[in-house]
């Protein structure tokens, strides 16, 4: 089964989901897939502003964005860099990888590796970052400028903390007005999630 199929599926799963709690569906419905068109065009739009780089890594010189180095850094979750580092390689960055130029910098383009999804872009074979694809998406799809951000309190940082930021970099304005996080369920002392497998 190929990604389109499986993204197809996913999207049917949720409307189903959504109808059933009778919450009103969204206008799109827009996977991580068909928008690579979108990523690639958001990282080039910020290659000019320098907070786009590649690693010094031979093999994989993969892109990143200096998060660090971005305008209101920290302004979505309120984090010191202290804090910021503590959960950022808990929540899917890579505050270790050599050739960053800031350990809290985030991957916006990884390139291609034996066994890894890939697709063809002008950065090369790869697939986007987590970040960088919701910042894509919301941009073209409600604005350069939109009201309310929200999502699980997990979210807030780094997600939408760094979203906020690569958007405000190619923007030069607040990505979102006012962010929305709610609380987590938690189960046996722990969050509940598709992911933990506790539901």
């Amino acid at each position: 089964q190929d990604w389109e199929e499986l993204a197809a599926e996913q999207i049917e799963l949720f409307r189903t989901d959504m109808a059933a709690l009778r919450v009103i569906p969204p206008d799109d419905y827009v996977g991580a897939v068909e928008s690579i068109p979108l990523v690639t065009a958001l990282i080039e739009r910020l290659k000019p502003s320098g907070l786009v780089y590649q690693v010094d890594d031979p093999e994989f010189p993969d892109w990143y964005f200096a998060y660090s180095a971005s305008p209101g850094v920290g302004e979505v979750s309120q984090l010191d860099r202290a804090a910021a580092l503590a959960i950022f390689g808990e929540r899917g960055g890579d505050p270790d990888r050599p050739g960053k130029r800031d350990a809290l910098d985030c991957l916006v383009w990884r390139l291609a590796r034996e066994g890894e999804p890939a697709w063809n872009s002008p950065l090369g074979p790869g697939r986007p970052g987590w970040h960088i694809e919701c910042s894509a998406i919301a941009l073209h799809h409600l604005g350069e400028a939109f009201d309310v951000q929200g999502g699980g309190s997990d979210l807030v940082f780094p997600h939408h903390e760094m979203s906020a930021a690569e958007a405000s970099a190619a923007t030069g304005q607040p990505f979102a007005r006012a962010y929305v996080h709610g609380g987590m369920v938690g189960y046996d002392g722990e969050k509940m999630s598709k992911s933990k497998g506790n539901l």
